[in-house]
């Protein structure tokens, strides 16, 4: 017996990781923006506020590097079993959110941004990152699965 094999397109799990990145880009800038109509009254929060737009931007910028180049690393026009690349896959997004952390605190302690933005631009991205991908490749399964059968 023959086990099915699958292959993701590295095309459309690296789109997925683009949009992802803009849509938290896009979802960042408009909560500090909304942030800063509502209780931002002085120049110097208007000058925190950049700051905090940049962290933002920054981590969300430092979070997609690492996206693609653990993509580049899983290979995933590779043919697998389904079961083996879904395992491999999970495995791999553990090993990104780690790395993404560890990339994450650099970013904290050599630019000197404020931990709550970093934070919060990390959990935004790192979500939606997840939330893309997991589409794309639930989807590549499913087709896999229902051709094979």
């Amino acid at each position: 017996m023959t086990h099915p094999t699958i292959s993701f397109g590295f095309r459309r799990l690296a789109c997925a990781q683009f949009v992802a990145s803009i849509v938290a880009a896009i979802l960042w800038g408009s909560g500090v923006f909304l942030y800063s109509i509502l209780l931002a009254h002085d120049e110097r929060s208007l000058i925190d506020l950049q700051q905090v737009i940049l962290a933002g931007i920054a981590q969300i910028t430092v979070l997609l590097g690492i996206s693609l180049v653990f993509l580049m690393l899983f290979i995933p026009n590779k043919k697998r079993p389904v079961a083996t690349a879904a395992t491999l896959w999970s495995a791999t997004s553990f090993a990104r959110f780690l790395a993404s952390l560890g990339a994450s605190s650099l970013l904290y302690y050599a630019a000197q941004f404020g931990v709550r933005p970093l934070l919060f631009s990390f959990l935004l991205t790192a979500v939606l990152l997840l939330i893309c991908e997991t589409r794309v490749i639930a989807r590549d399964i499913s087709i896999s699965t229902l051709t094979k059968e």
